[in-house]
């Protein structure tokens, strides 16, 4: 090691110290001298995790518009309860939550959607904190706040932070309810009845918000490493009977507002998926973290050839994660939010991963770490290309966009590639990966998306009607046909209903606007002809690509009119020219 700096020899021999702990836990690392240790030690680090976590759930929430079918269907509801009162069949204690965000930020209106998402953010704050405290009894403080860090700056966990749904409060109840499991298994006996109280507290949350994705991975976690190390004794604090008293007072106060059982876990024909999906998906939706999976890889084989007698905190990290991607593989509906409690754990692995390449010999996992990284940052290259021809404007102009969108993230990735080769020091690469991912977050949700205006349907349809002043009057109602999506509902701030051409033709009055689906026309038209009514359409349809199913779409904006003696029976055809959204 001559010739290095001190400061680099410093970092070598901690890294060398915690590798060998990692090895005999029994005994503990000592403390580093080094300026990141002495950061991390304190407050502070659980800081930074915290901020990391909360600018990639925030980057899009307030430019992104409401996301089909998920979030705009629980964001509805939420507002309808705010509205009139009507107490919704799922997720309860989310809307709650929602309601509370709605009513406590100034200036936030019922069809904003950023406010809604607020609770989502806060989800993966606890989560990121969970992380860092779970990975701090097992890894060290290194490791574990590299980890946290990579995993609140990952591409998918903080999408799902930025929609409002109850993905992300379940993954941060989860992560709390396993990082006090951790606290147990690293043998905390100090704040062992501490950890007893957190962990029965953050399961009857997860339970209260999912029944059944929570309490499951964390029972099959559980099972697995009593039957990988045959031995439970280090659950016995999780029997201290005081311990469930406030998780009983959780779960009774949520049913006593109204709260009622629900999960995300069914099952849906159009999501059958083979095993295999979860894994095949891991790399690109865990990265940045993708640079750290050879490493990781290589700790997991060093744990798994360990003899049961002796200790590996990396035991726990791996009963974690597996078990829960044991849950999603097996499952027949791939949904890839089944496998989200996962990442924790598994960016916990990478993090000791990043962390342990200084301190051992090992040849292949940097150089495997910059391929994948690579060619996985193709791949975003490409999608991130892919949607900026989505944007308003002529072929031209689309391949214009998407070869500056590509562009971008090539800058992105080379920046990160060039920065791991030419540094050496572990927390220095965990801040290039961490920079990387939320520079990608923040130029896909801030401005790619955003304006992939073929995306956002609803949107350009209630611009559509207010342009052509159809937006429907007090005591009237807007009519959705042919096209079920929550969003538009949720835009439109007077009464909306989503119905079938049948229903509406049979309720529809004089006079009431309409947004029909161009393949509803005819059925439309008959209904409302038996009426004597008819609907006259405006201008060309409006057309995009509904998120939910990838269909595409063209909405016809007009309104229900009665029908004169000499009039054709369908006025409404539109005319063969497309229209795209315009700026």
């Amino acid at each position: 090691m001559e010739g290095e700096p001190s400061a680099l020899r410093q970092e070598h021999h901690a890294k060398t110290r915690q590798a060998d702990a990692g090895k005999h836990p029994a005994v503990a690392a000592p403390a580093s001298p080094a300026l990141f240790d002495q950061f991390a030690r304190g407050w502070r680090g659980y800081a930074l995790v915290a901020l990391i976590a909360l600018a990639s759930a925030q980057f899009g929430a307030g430019a992104m518009p409401p996301l089909d079918a998920d979030e705009s269907q629980f964001a509805l509801a939420t507002r309808q309860m705010v509205e009139a009162g009507v107490r919704p069949t799922d997720a309860v204690a989310v809307h709650a939550a929602q309601a509370l965000t709605l009513g406590m930020t100034p200036g936030a209106r019922l069809d904003d959607i950023w406010a809604y998402r607020l609770p989502s953010a806060l989800g993966l704050m606890l989560a990121a904190l969970a992380c860092l405290w779970a990975g701090k009894a097992l890894l060290g403080r290194r490791g574990a706040f590299i980890g946290a860090g990579l995993f609140a700056a990952g591409l998918f966990a903080g999408f799902e932070a930025m929609c409002a749904t109850p993905v992300a409060l379940t993954l941060g109840f989860t992560t709390l309810a396993f990082a006090a499991l951790a606290q147990l298994y690293a043998g905390a006996a100090k704040h062992a009845r501490v950890a007893a109280i957190v962990f029965w507290s953050a399961l009857a949350s997860s339970f209260c918000i999912d029944a059944l994705l929570g309490p499951l991975v964390l029972a099959l976690a559980i099972a697995g490493l009593i039957v990988w190390e045959q031995r439970a004794a280090w659950l016995q604090p999780l029997l201290w009977w005081p311990a469930l008293a406030p998780a009983l007072l959780i779960v009774t106060l949520s049913f006593a507002t109204g709260g009622q059982l629900w999960t995300s876990i069914h099952l849906l024909a159009r999501h059958l998926q083979l095993p295999g999906f979860h894994t095949l998906l891991l790399p690109l939706l865990i990265f940045p973290a993708t640079y750290a999976l050879p490493a990781a890889l290589r700790l997991v084989i060093e744990a798994i050839r360990t003899p049961r007698t002796q200790a590996a905190p990396f035991r726990f990290l791996i009963a974690w994660a597996g078990a829960v991607f044991f849950f999603a593989e097996l499952w027949p509906t791939k949904l890839p939010t089944y496998a989200l409690p996962a990442y924790p754990a598994i960016a916990l692995m990478c993090g000791a991963g990043v962390a342990a390449m200084l301190g051992r010999r090992w040849r292949s996992a940097h150089p495997a770490g910059l391929v994948l990284f690579g060619v996985l940052g193709l791949v975003l290259i490409a999608l991130l290309g892919a949607t900026a021809m989505f944007m308003p404007g002529d072929f031209g102009t689309d391949v214009r966009r998407a070869i500056s969108a590509g562009l971008v993230g090539l800058l992105i990735v080379g920046g990160a590639i060039a920065g791991l080769l030419s540094w050496r020091r572990s927390t220095t690469r965990a801040a290039v990966l961490i920079a990387a991912a939320l520079a990608f977050s923040y130029s896909v949700r801030e401005h790619i998306l955003p304006d992939a205006r073929e995306f956002n349907v609803s949107g350009e349809t209630v611009a559509e009607l207010q342009r052509a002043r159809l937006m429907p009057r007090r005591g009237r109602t807007l009519w959705v046909v042919g096209y079920p999506q929550a969003s538009i509902a949720l835009l439109m701030r007077g009464a909306t209903r989503l119905a079938r051409s049948d229903g509406a033709g049979a309720t529809a009055r004089a006079g009431d606007t309409m947004v029909v689906e161009l393949r509803q026309v005819d059925a439309l038209q008959a209904a409302l002809a038996a009426r004597h009514l008819v609907f006259a359409s405006i201008d060309e349809p409006v057309r995009g690509v509904a998120l939910d199913d990838g269909k595409r779409v063209a909405l016809l904006v007009g309104r229900v009119m009665v029908m004169a003696d000499d009039q054709p029976q369908n006025p409404a055809r539109p005319r063969s020219r497309s229209r795209r959204a315009t700026r």
